[in-house]
Formats: C-alpha cells, sequence, structure tokens
C-alpha cells in the first residue's frame, strides 16, 4: 500500500473513531430502553396491548456479516384467546431425607417464595478463521414485560392457599398463621414482606397472609438465615409441626449461544419464548429435636432436578433498542489493518398475556403442591 493510501485510511480511521466514541458516549447517556413498557402508570390499570412480535430471535456476526433472525410471528391479541386455565403440570420431585418429614404429626407453611426471572443476557464470542482474524461479539438481552408486582403477589398469595388446601384435604392439620403468630419465637423472626429481590437478581415474592421472612428461600443474602433457621426449629418443637417451607422459581424464556471461540469465524446467540419451571423449586422442611435450644434440624426436602419447560404460547418478543457497532466504522478500522472487536448488541422485550402468564402460573403451582403433598404421603405411608 502506499505512503498517500496509508495517509488516506488513517484519516477515514480517525474520523470513524471519534464517530465511534460520540456514539459510546451517547449509548451511555441512554436511559433504560425497557422505560414505561415495565408496567403502567401508578394508579392505572393495564392496558390491553395490540402488539405483535416474535417467539424466538437469533443473533449472528461473522466476517463478512451481522444480522439477526426472527421466527414465530404471533399477536397478543390472539394469545389472550388462548384457554385462561390450564391443567396442573406434573412435576416430579426427588426426595432427600423424607423420613424427617414423619417426625411431628402437624405442618407449618411459614411462607411460600415465588421467584419470577425478569430479565437475561446472554453472548458469544468469535475470534476469527484462518487469515481472516477479526473478532466479532453477540449479545441478546431481554426483560420481562407486563407482569407487576401487584399481580405476582396475588400469585403468590394464590400458590400458598392452594397449598394449605390440598393439605388439609389430605388430612393434615395444618398450623394457622395466627397460632404461629401466637408462639414465643414468632417475635424473633425478621418479616421481609411480601416482595423482594432475591437470588441471581431474581424477584422474590411471598403471600399476603404469610410474608417472606429473613432466611426465606431464594434469599440473596442469607446473613440471617442460620439465625432464622435455628427460630423455625424451635417453633417446630412448641407446635409440633414440621415446618415447610415451599418454593418455586419461573422464567419466560430459554437462551442458547456458542459460547467463546477464538479460531472460528462466526458466533451466534439466540432466545425464544418459553415458560421454565426452574431447578430446585419444591420444598424444603426442618423439624426440632427433643428441646428447644439446640439448634437447627434436622433437615429434609422434595426438589426438582433440572427444569420442566412448556411451549405453551403466552407472550410475544420485540425490538426495543440495538446498540450495535457501525459496521462502517469497523470496516474501516479493519481495512486500515489496525483490527477491532465488533460487537453487536441486541434488546428485546418479553410482553406477556396477562391471562396466559396467570394461567400457567397456576399450572405450574398446583403441579408442583401436588407432588409436594403426594411426596409427604408417601413418606408416611398413606
Amino acid at each position: 500500500m502506499s505512503i498517500a493510501r496509508k495517509v488516506f485510511y488513517l484519516l477515514i480511521c480517525a474520523s470513524a473513531l471519534a464517530t465511534a466514541l460520540a456514539m459510546a458516549a451517547t449509548a451511555r447517556a441512554q436511559s433504560d430502553p425497557f422505560g414505561a413498557l415495565y408496567g403502567p402508570p401508578p394508579g392505572t390499570a393495564p392496558a390491553p396491548s395490540g402488539k405483535t412480535g416474535v417467539t424466538g430471535v437469533t443473533g449472528a456476526v461473522g466476517r463478512s456479516y451481522a444480522g439477526s433472525d426472527t421466527d414465530g410471528f404471533a399477536s397478543l391479541a390472539q394469545i389472550a384467546m388462548l384457554p385462561r386455565t390450564v391443567p396442573p403440570i406434573a412435576l416430579q420431585l426427588k426426595p432427600w431425607n423424607p423420613k424427617v418429614s414423619t417426625k411431628r404429626p402437624r405442618v407449618l407453611v411459614p411462607t411460600y417464595a415465588l421467584a419470577l426471572v425478569r430479565s437475561g443476557e446472554v453472548s458469544a464470542f468469535a475470534g476469527g478463521a484462518g487469515s481472516e482474524m477479526a473478532p466479532r461479539r453477540t449479545s441478546l438481552k431481554t426483560a420481562l414485560v407486563g407482569v407487576p408486582d401487584a399481580l405476582a403477589e396475588q400469585l403468590a398469595q394464590e400458590a400458598y392457599d392452594d397449598l394449605v388446601s390440598r393439605l388439609k384435604a389430605a388430612g393434615f392439620d395444618v398450623v394457622t398463621p395466627e397460632q404461629m403468630a401466637a408462639t414465643p419465637e414468632a417475635g424473633k423472626l425478621e418479616v421481609v414482606g411480601t416482595r423482594t429481590r432475591g437470588l441471581n437478581g431474581w424477584s422474590v415474592y411471598g403471600p399476603r397472609t404469610a410474608p417472606l421472612r429473613t432466611g426465606h428461600p431464594y434469599a440473596a443474602a442469607v446473613l440471617g438465615g442460620s439465625r432464622a433457621a435455628i427460630v423455625m426449629t424451635d417453633m417446630s418443637i412448641e407446635l409440633d409441626a414440621l415446618v415447610l417451607t415451599p418454593q418455586i422459581a419461573l422464567d419466560y424464556q430459554q437462551l442458547e449461544t456458542t459460547g467463546r471461540r477464538t479460531y472460528v469465524g462466526s458466533a451466534q446467540v439466540g432466545a425464544k419464548v418459553w415458560f421454565d419451571v426452574l431447578n430446585g423449586s419444591g420444598a424444603n422442611f426442618l423439624v426440632g429435636g427433643s428441646r428447644k435450644g439446640l439448634g437447627s434440624g434436622p433437615y429434609g426436602g422434595f426438589l426438582m432436578q433440572g427444569n420442566h419447560g412448556s411451549a405453551e404460547r403466552f407472550a410475544i418478543m420485540y425490538e426495543v433498542d440495538d446498540r450495535s457497532d457501525s459496521v462502517a466504522v469497523h470496516n474501516a478500522f479493519a481495512q486500515a489493518g489496525l483490527g477491532s472487536l465488533y460487537r453487536q448488541s441486541k434488546v428485546y422485550a418479553v410482553e406477556v398475556s396477562p391471562e396466559r402468564y396467570v394461567a400457567l402460573a397456576r399450572a405450574a403451582f398446583q403441579g408442583l403442591n401436588m407432588s409436594i403433598v403426594a411426596e409427604l404421603r408417601k413418606a408416611r405411608g398413606l
């Protein structure tokens, strides 16, 4: 390459660099791209959405291309017309220390933790192949839209009521919230409330009549967990009851990635709408020993091993932001022999039909509760 051409390319690159820096500064100043999509203004009800979208998206980058493909066209109006009652989802639970559950005749359900995944992100990297060592990165970020806190709290209350009802129908003597509140140990438990931020950044919700307490399932920080376990153990002795703490975590998508690969020419990520009951959903339990003050436990549980997904339609995806680098700017750097990392970044909203989401959530916790009660009965030989 002649000196003149090199100078020309360097001038182009300098201009491109200035443009890229300006774009980066603008991107940093952007507000949350989902904005008001998270929920209606305070004091207003959510309006029916006429939006259309897709049920899956794939992002891919290579040496000479960058783009995304979509599939599964759908509208929220169509999805809202699907059945609003779904049969309970059959969920398989694996017991551990099931004999512990037979040590006390009564059952105490102090709370019911419902965790919702509200956002997700996936990325992939390719370093280039052969003589075309041009690095590429692609990423997808999504957020759940259309499930306000009030609706999630309602579902947590329904899940709790459903389990208590099934326990009673199966012949178990269930401790009431009033009986729990009357114990000497009740005042030692720190009440968290009906909503909090939990493990993995999930949103965690509890029933109004049996709110979350320190050390609840899916707690992000378990600093008070051990103390709460000791208190609940003593409460188990006081009430002669098995302390059963149910938990269920729900996701709205399935993510895919080709991962980080240095000596290949392309990278790919994908996301699709997918209702998922997550690994670890189920119930843990504990009982006390012969007297109070001896610590916590012993423990046991009935928990899911792996996720349980459903392809039932309940939401659509649509793009709300494109934070990708400029292909032209990247190519200017590449042609000048300077090299650069091209980054494709897409942001999608996953907006639910509230009626359908509620139907699937109910089917999930009803199926989970049925399995919990069945495992308790099996452990007691009933």
